[in-house]
């Protein structure tokens, strides 16, 4: 692409999360004593950073509630700039 295509690029971005997605896992974590940000991409990441440390002695849970969080997630979006 770099070869034919020198001038463009491809960008990619994160629409931020939604919320109604999110509704059954930010009630499920709760439950579980973790609680999820996801007002925008980074404070879900930081959200889960936080929760992996409260279930270091969980690794199976924390990588759960991650792969959940992540099918919750809108596909990202590819432009051309």
């Amino acid at each position: 692409i770099l070869r034919h295509y020198p001038t463009l690029s491809v960008l990619r971005r994160h629409p931020a999360p939604n919320r109604s997605m999110f509704d059954g896992l930010i009630q499920k974590a709760k439950t579980k004593g973790i609680s999820l940000c996801i007002d925008d991409s980074k404070k879900l990441a930081d959200s889960l950073d936080e929760a992996g440390k409260k279930l270091s002695d969980n690794p199976y849970l924390d990588k759960l509630i991650r792969i959940l969080s992540t099918r919750c997630m809108s596909p990202a979006q590819y432009f051309c700039s």
